[in-house]
């Protein structure tokens, strides 16, 4: 932990805790319209920009509210509780980390002297850089390709704890410190920082505990997709629901409930992304990379290929090569 920064986020937040008395109060500046509780990213981020930064003040609640952008909350010292959804409690710990995506609802308890939290408001844009909407079937992929498009993604939110992740709290602290000291030209620098930040959180993705609302049937949706990313070449919708002891047409549901696509499209997807990267990264033969997705019908996989690529196979080796 950076001790100049710690301090310098400290003062920044009873500066603020000085000017700001009644939470509630300011939540209501920042609402889209009057009687509603969504707090509205055009009056939050100024404009050109696509993030702002808050340090949360000690010794004051913020009301429940909603809002039309993406908030990352960052514990960078101390602990909060953030009230999702109005049902859910979660208690942030030092360097913890929650992503909370446009429309969900949360309110915070009053946080301690010495509890520093740090959000970030994100405009959906922020998301657009190529690397970060990539497509590789995992559930920080979909929350982003959500955030982007604006569609509900598998999760109102997403935790992250980042006590064992050195190389993602670096990210973290250089996003904030290029915020708090207001330099010029930082967007383009914070938002392949923030791509940064992502690659770090999904290699650590075996590490890293991510949940939704908690409630049984997100948990099992989230579940059947960690098994897709894990068994794509041999993974079977009936398999899947003989672990978790559900009939398949329950599953099916909520699957195409989460993720507005079925079980097998979802395979699918996984699958072609799985051979188009191989393709750019390896001198393979198709025919040995159709095996290793789990396809038996090399015609089939060919067509599926064209129908989502626009090119065959070896046109889209051969153009990535180019």
């Amino acid at each position: 932990m950076d001790r100049k920064l710690l301090k310098f986020l400290r003062n920044t937040s009873e500066e603020k805790n000085g000017i700001i008395k009644d939470a509630s109060s300011i939540v209501s500046y920042y609402l889209k319209e009057p009687g509603s509780n969504v707090v509205d990213k055009d009056k939050l981020i100024e404009p050109g920009r696509l993030m702002s930064l808050y340090c949360q003040p000690p010794h004051i609640a913020i009301p429940d509210h909603s809002h039309n952008y993406v908030e990352l909350v960052y514990m960078y010292n101390g602990s909060t509780t953030q009230v999702i959804n109005k049902t859910r409690r979660i208690k942030l710990e030092t360097y913890d980390l929650l992503l909370l995506r446009q429309g969900t609802s949360h309110a915070i308890e009053p946080a301690g002297e010495d509890d520093i939290a740090v959000h970030f408001f994100l405009l959906p844009e922020f998301f657009s850089h190529p690397s970060l909407i990539t497509e590789d079937g995992s559930i920080l992929r979909h929350f982003i390709a959500g955030a982007v498009l604006g569609n509900h993604s598998v999760a109102d939110y997403l935790h992250f704890r980042l006590q064992d992740i050195l190389p993602a709290r670096n990210l973290l602290e250089n996003m904030i410190w290029s915020l708090m000291v207001g330099k010029k030209c930082r967007q383009e620098i914070n938002q392949v920082t923030m791509s940064m930040l992502v690659m770090e959180l999904l290699h650590d993705a075996d590490e890293i505990k991510s949940y939704d609302t908690v409630r049984y049937e997100e948990q099992i949706a989230l579940t059947a997709h960690k098994y897709l990313e894990n068994n794509y070449s041999t993974a079977t919708l009936e398999e899947f629901c003989l672990t978790v002891m559900q009939p398949t047409y329950y599953v099916s549901r909520l699957f195409k409930r989460y993720y507005q696509m079925t079980f097998t499209e979802c395979l699918q997807l996984i699958r072609l992304c799985r051979a188009a990267n191989c393709l750019t990264a390896s001198c393979k033969p198709v025919e040995e990379i159709i095996q290793e997705i789990g396809y038996e019908n090399s015609s089939y996989f060919h067509r599926l290929f064209k129908e989502r690529y626009g090119l065959t196979p070896k046109q889209y080796r051969d153009k990535s090569r180019d």
